[in-house]
Order: structure tokens, then C-alpha cells, then sequence
């Protein structure tokens, strides 16, 4: 093969992991968290928040309950 087809090929898979890469989430999960919120009574005010798990949880205490820490 050509060694710029290789050098080519190399490159795509670098690319290729480094997008991968970055769309893993890490897992931000507190068992402390969510021992701590488990039998919290939320209120049904929803306006939205991002937990550090890049979901979106109604509020706060909601994302608590899940063991899961706001932005």
C-alpha cells in the first residue's frame, strides 16, 4: 500500500476515537447523594436542570433523588 493511504488511514482512526471519546459520559452517580435525597418529596416545579450526567432532570431535588449532582 501507499504510505499516504496509510498515513491517511491513521489519521481517520485518530479522529475517529477522538470523537468517540468525547461524547462518553462519566458516571457521576453519589450513593452518598442519593442516600441522602432517596426519600425527598419534591416539589412539581419543573423548570429544568442539567445533572452532571448531561441529563435533564425536572429540578434539583429531582436529580438528587437519582444520586445525581446539578451543574
Amino acid at each position: 500500500m501507499n504510505k499516504t493511504i496509510i498515513k491517511g488511514i491513521g489519521i481517520l482512526v485518530v479522529f475517529i476515537f477522538s470523537i468517540m471519546s468525547c461524547n462518553k459520559v462519566t458516571n457521576c452517580y453519589d450513593e452518598d447523594l442519593y442516600q441522602q435525597h432517596k426519600d425527598d418529596i419534591c416539589s412539581t416545579d419543573c423548570p429544568g436542570v442539567t445533572g452532571c450526567d448531561g441529563e435533564t432532570y425536572c429540578n434539583e431535588c429531582e436529580a438528587n433523588k437519582n444520586g445525581i449532582s446539578v451543574q
